[in-house]
């Protein structure tokens, strides 16, 4: 089953397991004020692996990595690109990573 379609901003959660920090992500991102836009997904790294097992789930360049969740006692992280780019490359996995919907998954 294909991802059917998200409106612009919406959010879904991606569970990372495997691999550690950024350099495993598999992803070009660039820091934004309100989180880590996906510039391209590589063909390997979590997000690839995330997005074959979850066709209906999949991460898409565009999007924004709005929150980071390491399953710590305090919580996770919502924040700047800046912010969530130096937790990416602390937390541990396995991770729940918030994801807003970008224009790819429109239409």
């Amino acid at each position: 089953m294909a991802d059917t379609g998200r409106t612009l901003g919406e959010e879904f959660d991606v569970m990372l397991s495997g691999g550690s920090g950024k350099w495993r992500l598999g992803a070009f991102t660039f820091k934004e004020h309100n989180g880590l836009r996906i510039a391209a997904i590589h063909s390997t790294g979590a997000l690839c692996d995330w997005n074959k097992a979850h066709p209906e789930k999949q991460v898409k360049a565009g999007d924004l990595l709005v929150e980071i969740d390491s399953q710590k006692p305090e919580g996770g992280m919502r924040g700047n690109g800046k912010e969530l780019y130096e937790e990416l490359l602390r937390v541990p996995r396995p991770c729940r990573l918030v994801i807003g919907a970008g224009p790819l998954h429109v239409g």
